[in-house]
């Protein structure tokens, strides 16, 4: 007998079950099945079966394919079950014995030209062959269910005459394959049970007495016959969840107008006959009931039906209410046609929202105070009753992590749980073998080791920290390495390679970091490493490079399994608190052995990677529903499942209904056939599905505008089709409180104002605090008032000698300050405004770099003043020549070929105009000073000279003032001249005179001082109201008058086609705040005195 229970509410379903358990109860030690699609939904009939009966065990919950292959293989052997050979996991690999015979075919030309242009060396599978095989294999696994008339007529010999032309080679690749395997494929061993079980023979082994399936929402037509066959020896029970009984009824109508027709042109014409919610949406259930009551020629048994469709308003009579809009469509689609009420909307009913979403971020974070708004409206609402599903879980993992763990923003602790997540994506050990296989089969890259760095389980079973993984990236970035492994991956020439890098550390174990030494292309580098991290570090580093040039090398099936158990064992060892996903590739490896043995291909890297990512996935979603806790899947483990609250979050028209792509030869895809799979059809119909199983709200949500243009973007077209339903029924006004588009920002006004009909969008503390902030600086009138720290704007001059006894300690601190005074005053509040990393560089230098350049050259010229220090008398009188390719030998500053030799070239062009520059002072001598401050001086006569590689700075030029002053001290009454690169891309190589100053009274020099030490004691407390940059081009141009130097500061300060904007450095925004303007510097009354009492002195004493 098959027996079929419909209704609309899955826990009247679960009800129905559990009271027929409770009559007709089972054995004290006998086992109940209940096919179910899910995991969720196993824990979850299982909980409702606990509720009804006060106990629920002994309760087994297979999947359809797996016990109905069980059930066919009951009926048709006595012989030990076996896996089904024809599933595409263990098909794939007899495809792959039996491609070189099917591409001898006349007519597998073109797939023999397609092998051909992707192959590789003869006997080596690589990543296109395996996908081409994998595809095959698909193709034969999907006919099995879905074509089993067409595999049924090519292994009794058919040569497919109905197929195109160049497609005819795949009825020998059929026959070839049932050669090999032990059995026929399942929907020929369908055919055989139906066969057997209407001839009346028994079964092979006795058949269960009762198979239920609850929840089943598809399934395919051999299966469906399967069940109508089975249900002529044992009881059937079928638990549907479907939307209406309208749809049955139609099904019914259709089948009776098509006659025997009735399986062809499924277009879902007849489902929009009259075009509702369930025609657009149901087409996946419709074909489902079609198939299900059929045209009867495998229906074996009786066929009973029962309807429990509810009527959820009904509930609320007593209450005088005609129910929330959400309880109103579900009626509407459980009374069908025959119902003529329309829909009704009131204020205050937050049951059914549609959200448009600036971005994903934002989405999640107005998904989150929704979903808290409700929970405080109703204290009864636990988050074990809430259900967020998106079809992407990945995309939104990360940013649910930051949002949903926010405690500190919303006040409130929210449980939650991602899951459906697969773990090669979760950080852990399986996430870190497979990197490793990763960086085997691509370029390895400075990031993608970073990466693999970073992984929790790989540092704590090495045994280092968060930032030890930081710091070896930051050592090898500043050792050099770029991408790639060793010479061979980067076609001979090893430099900025991680081998080079490695082999770097270990040369400056032993050799000095000087100029121009190098082993072959290999300098010594330590860089600022000690032997405890080389001691700890090196290791580690070489085991991984070794490990992934052995993974680069092509084996056959039983060495991968070997190489790779003997990888696990050397660097993951037990795997520590991660043993159970260590378990898991273990189990991987062994099946996979076990189904590829005899195969003598060697596999690529990358074939590996692509069947251990198969086998790996099959094991996510099966852990974390069901915990207490909000829960966060995809769409299809809990669609079904009744929530108080449901969210769909992320259907974007890009990404929603998703679309499967088959491969152009598959039999599917030429045409379709009623009950064919359809990922369109799937994920219409759990729109459908969260509609019947939302009991208090369901809220749609998606992105609706753009992350990088802006531009608006419209919902997916299920939910478009929805909302112009919707608007059929109800006014304008109505639907403005149904369709929501919360502000972008989220500091904007309107996320804070509570309204009757919505309530206030924001449950964010936070952001509540900083919009306070915001008005009250707006009802002040003061601009920026609270954008930077140092605002408003405190300064006052010294009007005491504040300065401390000039010593080194005082110069060092006075130095720091003159160089970033804004940095130093952050620094003394506890705060860096740079607290993010560098990022990792992964490409070579096509040129030098500028930083590179300016470093090179600042050595050369600190050998030549250390030449004079080291002999009193000797004197710098001539230019001297360098070979800069030698020089930098085995760094990996330049660029390989002729890149290098016109960098060379352009170096050469610097440090000869800078020679040029300052000897044209005349010789140059070091004068050694006296003092505790003093430092030796380079004189060309009876001027000191500061030279500097680059363009005038800020820095560079205060600290030169400085040394001027110092210089007096000693009563040797030396002007002074700064040397620096010429400003300009014209003249970046030229090198000019910027500033004179001529010789100052000692005790003058000692008063600058001190009021410098003075300022800069202040600025620890204060924040200094002239920004350097800006402040120097002001300086610059003061002789010109005010105005100009006006125009020169705002020019620098706000930027412009001519140059960066100096407010756009991290610590000036901190300080003045992000875009702030140069009026507001300007116009203060203590940045004159500021700037005179700095840049004064150093502009009189110019000559």
């Amino acid at each position: 007998m098959l027996r079929v229970y419909r209704s609309n509410r899955a826990e009247l379903l679960a009800e129905v079950l559990a009271q027929e358990l409770r009559i007709d109860p089972p054995g004290p030690f006998e086992q109940i099945e209940v096919v179910v699609n899910t995991w969720p939904t196993s824990r979850w009939l299982g909980e409702q079966l606990a509720k009804v009966n006060g106990i629920s065990a002994l309760v087994r919950f297979p999947f359809p394919g797996s016990r109905l292959r069980q059930l066919v293989q009951t009926v048709l052997s006595d012989a030990p079950a076996i896996e089904d050979p024809w599933r595409a996991e263990r098909l794939v690999w007899h495809v792959l014995d039996i491609l070189p015979n099917l591409l001898e075919q006349d007519s597998a030309a073109n797939l023999r030209e397609w092998w051909e242009l992707h192959g590789g060396q003869q006997g080596q599978l690589n990543r296109d062959q395996w996908q081409l095989a994998r595809s095959l294999a698909d193709a034969i696994d999907d006919y099995a269910l879905y074509r089993p008339d067409e595999l049924a007529d090519w292994l009794a010999g058919g040569a497919g005459d109905q197929l195109p032309e160049g497609l005819r080679w795949q009825p020998f690749l059929a026959r070839a394959l049932a050669e090999r395997l032990p059995c026929r494929p399942f929907g020929l061993q369908v055919q055989q049970v139906v066969e057997r079980l209407r001839n009346g023979d028994d079964p092979a082994q006795p058949l269960p007495q009762r198979l239920r399936l609850f929840g089943v929402s598809n399934l395919a037509p051999v299966q469906i016959n399967l069940l109508q066959a089975l249900a002529g020896r044992i009881s059937v029970d079928l638990f549907l969840l479907t939307p209406c009984p309208d749809l049955w009824q139609r099904s019914q109508r259709r089948r009776r107008q098509l006659g025997e027709d009735w399986t062809n042109s499924p277009d879902g014409s007849w489902l929009i006959e009259a075009p509702r919610l369930e025609g657009i949406l149901g087409r996946m259930g419709a074909e489902f009931q079609l198939l299900l009551e059929g045209s009867g020629e495998c229906l074996l048994g009786s066929w009973e039906q029962g309807d429990l469709f509810a009527d959820p308003t009904l509930l609320k009579q007593g209450e005088q209410s005609q129910g929330c809009l959400l309880e109103q469509l579900q009626r509407q689609l459980a009374s069908g046609e025959s119902d003529p009420t329309g829909l009704s909307f009131s204020q205050g009913d937050h049951s059914l929202l549609f959200m448009g979403c600036a971005g994903p971020w934002r989405e999640v974070q107005l998904v989150r105070d929704r979903i808290l708004s409700w929970m405080a409206t109703d204290p009864s609402l636990q988050p074990r009753d809430i259900l967020v599903m998106t079809p992407d879980v990945e995309r939104y993992a990360p940013l649910l992590a930051s949002v949903f763990s926010d405690r500190d923003a919303t006040g409130v602790d929210l449980p939650w749980r991602l899951t459906d997540r697969s773990q090669q994506n979760s950080p852990g050990l399986q996430q870190a073998f497979m990197s490793l296989l990763r960086l085997s089969a691509d370029r390895l890259t400075a990031s993608g080791l970073e990466a693999l760095l970073g992984n929790p389980a790989l540092q704590s079973l090495k045994q280092l920290t968060s930032q030890d993984a930081m710091a070896i990236t930051d050592a090898l970035q500043r050792s050099g390495f770029r991408w790639g492994l060793d010479a061979a991956e980067r076609q001979g020439d090893d430099t900025n390679s991680l081998r080079w890098c490695l082999d770097r550390w270990l040369l400056g174990l032993a050799l000095p970091e000087e100029p121009g030494l190098a082993l072959d292309s290999c300098a010594p580098a330590l860089t600022d490493l000690n032997l405890q991290q080389l001691e700890m570090w090196w290791p580690l580093l070489d085991q991984l490079t070794g490990w992934i040039a052995q993974l680069r090398r092509s084996a056959p099936c039983h060495e991968w399994v070997d190489r790779l158990r003997r990888l696990l064992q050397e660097i993951f060892n037990d795997g520590g608190n991660w043993d159970w996903e260590l378990q898991a590739i273990h189990q991987c490896l062994d099946t996979w052995k076990l189904q590829t043995d005899g195969c003598s291909l060697e596999l690529d890297v990358a074939v590996v990677i692509s069947v251990l990512e198969e086998a790996l996935s099959t094991e996510s979603g099966r852990f974390g529903h069901r915990s207490g806790a909000l829960t966060i899947s995809a769409l299809e483990p809990m669609r079904a499942i009744p929530h108080r609250v449901i969210v769909l979050m992320g259907l974007d028209a890009s990404s929603f209904p998703r679309h499967q792509e088959r491969a152009g030869f598959h039999l599917l895809e030429l045409q379709r056939r009623l009950g064919d799979p359809s990922s369109t059809d799937q994920d219409r119909y759990v729109l459908l599905e969260a509609l019947l199983s939302a009991r208090q709200h369901l809220l749609i949500s998606w992105s609706s505008r753009d992350e990088r243009q802006g531009e608006n973007l419209p919902p997916c077209p299920p939910v478009q089709q929805w909302l112009s339903l919707l608007a059929e029924q109800l006014d304008p006004q109505d639907m403005d409180l149904l369709l929501i588009h919360p502000p972008a920002n989220p500091l904007d006004v309107a996320n804070f104002i509570a309204t009757p009909q919505t309530g206030a969008i924001s449950c964010d503390r936070r952001l509540l605090n900083a919009r306070r902030n915001l008005d009250q600086q707006i009802r002040a009138d003061q601009p920026n008032q609270d954008l930077g720290l140092a605002l408003p704007l405190v300064w006052r001059q010294p009007t005491t000698d504040l300065a401390a006894n000039i010593n080194a300690e005082a110069i060092e601190s006075l130095e720091r300050w003159l160089q970033a005074p804004q940095k130093e005053w952050l620094n003394y509040q506890g705060i860096n405004a740079g607290e993010w990393c560098d990022p990792v560089n992964d490409l070579s230098p096509l040129s030098l770099q500028e930083r590179d350049c300016h470093r090179l050259l600042s050595q050369r010229l600190s050998e030549q003043l250390d030449r004079l220090a080291n002999a009193p008398e000797a004197r710098w009188e001539r230019q001297e020549k360098e070979d800069w390719i030698a020089r930098s030998s085995g760094q990996g500053l330049m660029p390989p070929g002729a890149a290098a030799e016109l960098d060379a070239d352009r170096l050469e062009r610097r440090w000869q105009n800078l020679q040029t520059t300052v000897l044209s002072l005349g010789p140059l001598r070091l004068q050694q000073q006296t003092g505790s401050t003093a430092a030796g001086l380079v004189m060309a006569g009876e001027t000191a000279v500061q030279i500097s590689t680059s363009r005038l700075r800020p820095s560079s030029l205060l600290q030169s003032w400085l040394k001027h002053l110092l210089a007096q001290l000693n009563d040797s009454g030396c002007s002074t001249a700064v040397v620096c690169r010429q400003d300009g891309s014209a003249k970046a190589d030229q090198f000019h005179i910027a500033m004179r100053w001529s010789a100052l009274p000692a005790q003058e020099a000692d008063h600058l001082i001190r009021g410098l030490q003075s300022l800069a004691q202040q600025g620890a407390q204060v924040c200094w109201p002239v920004p350097p940059a800006s402040g120097l081009a002001r300086a610059l141009a003061w002789s010109k008058g005010v105005e100009a130097a006006d125009k020169a500061f705002v020019n620098r300060w706000q930027g412009g086609f001519s140059g960066w904007a100096e407010r756009d450095q991290s610590e000036q925004k901190v300080c003045f705040g992000s875009d702030c303007d140069a009026e507001l510097l300007l116009c203060h009354e203590g940045f004159e005195p500021a700037f005179q009492s700095l840049y004064q002195p150093l502009l009189e004493a110019r000559c």
